[in-house]
């Protein structure tokens, strides 16, 4: 019987495929200096989670009042 276990740097992912703009790809690689393609959409797909995260943090932050005494 096969093992199904992936190796290391495979666990917790899954494996897509789809079509993207090569002009775009290469920017976005050259903008987060990814050195692959698979690197470079990882790193965006991070950037996406964290922009979330800061508007979120963001808009948590808008509703304080501050003691300018303080």
């Amino acid at each position: 019987m096969a093992s199904t276990k992936r190796p290391a740097g495979r666990r917790g992912k899954v494996r897509k495929e789809f079509w993207l703009d090569p002009k775009a790809l290469r920017r976005a690689q050259a903008l987060l200096g990814a050195e692959t393609e698979r690197e470079t959409v990882e790193r965006a797909l991070d950037l996406v989670a964290f922009g979330a995260e800061v508007r979120a943090g963001v808009a948590a932050l808008a509703g304080l009042r501050l003691d300018p005494r303080a």
